[in-house]
C-alpha cells in the first residue's frame, strides 16, 4: 500500500464494629455528731440532778439512734453502688456478647460472599475452558472438498485455519500468498462446470456474483452444496461472512471467535482515529489494462469511517459505473484511491495521469494518489479495521501536506 503525492510516500466486605463501654460515678456521703454534757453549777437538790440525768440519758439514746441511722444510710450508697456496678458490669457484658455476635455474623456473610463470588469466577472459567475445548473439538466433516470463488471468502477459510480441505479458487484469492499454489478457476462469473466438477467437490462456498447461473445449477444437480453469500460492504460485512463460512463447514464456534476478534480491533481502531478537521473529497477509481475506468461506492463505509468523504456517492453513484473524462472532472475529487494492481498494469502514477480526465481534477493537478492491495481495500475481511486505519493515517498525511502548502 502507497500514498503517492507530489511530495509524500509511503477495581472483600469489611465491616467495622465499635463497642462503647459505660461508666458509673457514684458518689457518698457522711455526717458528723456532737454531745453536749451539761454540768450543774453551784448546790441544787438531788431531784434537780436526777432530772438532769434522765435528760442527759434520753440525748444519748437519740444520739445512739441518729448514729444508726447515719451509718444505714451510709450503708445504703455502698450496696446501691455495688449493685450498680454489678448491673454495669453485666450490661458491659451483655453487650460485648452482641458484638461478638454480630461480628461472626459479618464474617460468616463476607465468608459466604466470598464463597459466592469464587463460585461464580469458577463457572465462568469452566464456561470458558467449555467454550474452549469446544472449538477444539469442532473439525470439518471428513472428505470435505472446498472450492471458494472470491478473494474474501478464501481468505475467511485460511483464517479459520480450514485451508487443507480447499481444493481450487478463482482469480480473484491471491491472499494469502499460499492460495495462489490452488488450481485456478478463472473468473468467478465466467465458471466451467466440467472444470469444477472434475475435482469432485463436496462444497462450493461464493458470492451472489458468480456464474452463470446455469453452471451453478449443474452443480446443484450434481450433488454438490453451493452456498452463495450477499455481497456485503458494511462494517459487520466481515462478521457476517466469517459466520457463514463457519456454519457452512460446521465450525460454528470457531467461526464466531474469530467474528469476535474482529469486532474487537475494529472498535479498538474506530476509537482512536483521529477527527479530521476538515474531510477531505476521496474517489475511488478502478483501473485495469488499456486506462478502462470506473467508480463506485464500494469503498464508502471505509472511505467515512476513515474520516473521508466518498466523492462517487456525493455525486450520487451508485454501484460501479463507467466514468468518462467529463464526469470525473465534474466530481473533481480532492484524492485519488486507486488499487494496486490496477495503478501497476497502467504503468504507476505516471501512467495514471495519462488516463483522459485524471490529471485535469485537484487530485490529478497535485497528484495526490492513494494507493492500496485490492483485497486489503475492498474485500471486507479479517483484515477490515487495519484497511481503515491505514486510509485514516493516509489521509491525514494528504491534510497535512495540504496544509503546509
Amino acid at each position: 500500500m502507497r500514498l503517492l503525492t507530489s511530495r509524500c510516500g509511503s477495581l472483600g466486605l469489611p465491616a467495622v464494629w465499635a463497642l462503647l463501654g459505660a461508666a458509673l460515678l457514684i458518689a457518698g456521703c457522711g455526717g458528723d455528731e456532737e454531745q453536749v454534757v451539761a454540768q450543774a453549777v453551784g448546790a441544787q437538790a438531788q431531784q434537780q440532778v436526777t432530772e438532769q440525768i434522765a435528760e442527759q440519758s434520753a440525748e444519748d439514746e437519740e444520739a445512739a439512734a441518729a448514729s444508726q441511722s447515719v451509718s444505714q444510710a451510709e450503708d445504703e450508697p455502698e450496696a446501691q453502688q455495688e449493685n450498680g456496678v454489678d448491673a454495669a458490669a453485666e450490661q458491659s457484658e451483655e453487650a460485648s456478647q452482641r458484638a461478638d455476635a454480630t461480628e461472626q455474623a459479618a464474617a460468616q456473610e463476607s465468608q459466604e460472599s466470598e464463597e459466592q463470588a469464587g463460585g461464580q469466577t469458577q463457572a465462568a472459567e469452566a464456561q470458558q475452558s467449555t467454550a474452549v475445548e469446544g472449538v477444539a473439538e469442532e473439525a470439518v466433516a471428513e472428505g470435505t472438498r472446498l472450492i471458494t470463488l472470491f478473494g474474501d471468502l478464501t481468505e475467511i477459510v485460511y483464517a479459520l485455519e480450514a485451508e487443507e480441505y480447499l481444493v481450487a479458487r478463482d482469480t480473484s484469492s491471491i491472499y494469502p500468498a499460499a492460495a495462489a499454489e490452488l488450481p485456478n478457476l478463472g473468473f468467478a462469473g465466467a465458471l466451467n462446470a466440467e472444470a469444477i466438477l472434475a475435482l469432485t467437490p463436496t462444497l462450493v462456498i461464493g458470492r451472489e456474483l458468480a456464474g452463470p447461473e446455469g453452471v451453478l445449477e449443474q452443480l446443484r444437480e450434481a450433488g454438490v452444496e453451493v452456498v452463495l453469500l450477499d455481497e456485503l460492504t458494511g462494517l459487520d460485512a466481515p462478521q457476517i461472512k466469517i459466520r457463514a463460512i463457519g456454519a457452512a463447514l460446521g465450525i460454528p464456534q470457531r467461526a464466531e471467535a474469530l467474528a469476535q476478534d474482529v469486532e474487537h480491533r475494529l472498535a479498538g481502531v474506530t476509537a482512536e482515529l483521529e477527527e479530521p478537521e476538515r474531510p477531505l473529497r476521496v474517489l475511488l477509481l478502478y483501473v485495469r489494462r488499456g486506462g478502462i475506468q470506473q467508480t463506485g461506492d464500494h469503498a464508502r463505509t471505509i472511505i467515512e469511517t476513515a474520516g473521508g468523504i466518498d466523492a462517487a456517492a456525493e455525486a450520487g453513484v451508485e454501484g460501479w459505473q463507467a466514468l468518462t473524462p467529463e464526469a470525473l472532472v465534474a466530481i473533481d475529487p480532492e484524492v485519488y484511491l486507486v488499487l494496486d494492481l490496477g495503478l501497476e498494469v497502467v504503468g504507476g502514477i505516471e501512467g495514471l495521469m495519462e488516463i483522459p480526465g485524471v490529471a485535469e481534477t485537484r487530485a490529478g493537478r497535485a497528484r495526490r494518489v492513494i494507493s492500496m492491495p485490492d483485497l486489503y481495500l475492498l474485500g471486507f475481511g479479517p483484515r477490515l479495521p487495519e484497511a481503515i486505519a491505514d486510509l485514516s493515517a493516509y489521509l491525514r498525511a494528504v491534510e497535512a501536506e495540504i496544509g503546509s502548502g
